[in-house]
């Protein structure tokens, strides 16, 4: 009996085994409740004890952009793209002050020059309903002082001018160039059609 006697605990160690027994139970009843919506307030929260993952997306706000990092490896070049329509493309001359042309796309003529600053340029096919496009040009002609040069078709209509007998078809191109007194003077000129 004595031997049994020595197994038993002693009345501090029961008393500390129970305390043990109510904290272990106390804090897994606490773990198993859910607690109360909005119970925990900033009061119970220690300053940067929560982390990011705490929070909902979009609940916080979002800091400062930080600088750029360092640009990565160029990749390799992508496949070429699907080749593009040539279009019509543009037929274009430079004019000398005499109607002499002096360069161009190819097929145009000059038609008649019947006054000072007048051409007329034949581009062999219709240009009606087209971009016509004039500017001063400098082939044989270095000086700077000239007015405005202007183009547009023959034929009449709502698009062009009538131009003198003979002339008047609508593959021709009527170019008026000036000085700068705005009077018609001959000057090198560039006139285009597009399309």
């Amino acid at each position: 009996m004595k031997w049994f006697k020595r197994l038993l605990p002693s009345p501090s160690m029961m008393i500390a085994c129970f305390a043990l027994l109510v904290v272990l139970g106390g804090t897994g009843y606490a773990a198993v409740q859910a607690l109360p919506r909005n119970s925990v307030t900033s009061v119970q929260v220690r300053d940067r004890s929560l982390l990011a993952r705490d929070f909902r997306a979009g609940q916080l706000p979002r800091g400062a952009t930080g600088p750029p990092g360092p640009a990565g490896p160029t990749g390799p070049p992508g496949p070429a793209g699907p080749a593009g329509s040539s279009g019509a493309g543009a037929r274009w001359a430079l004019v000398r002050p005499d109607g002499g042309i002096a360069a161009q796309s190819g097929g145009i003529t000059l038609a008649a020059h019947p006054a000072g600053g007048e051409y007329i340029l034949n581009f062999g096919s219709a240009i009606t309903g087209k971009l016509i496009l004039s500017s001063g040009g400098y082939a044989g002609d270095p000086g700077d002082q000239r007015g405005e040069t202007t183009a547009g078709p023959c034929g009449g209509g709502a698009e062009g001018r009538t131009c003198p007998s003979g002339f008047n078809s609508t593959s021709d191109v009527f170019v008026q160039t000036r000085n700068d007194a705005g009077t018609q003077s001959d000057h090198s000129f560039y006139v285009s059609v597009f399309g």
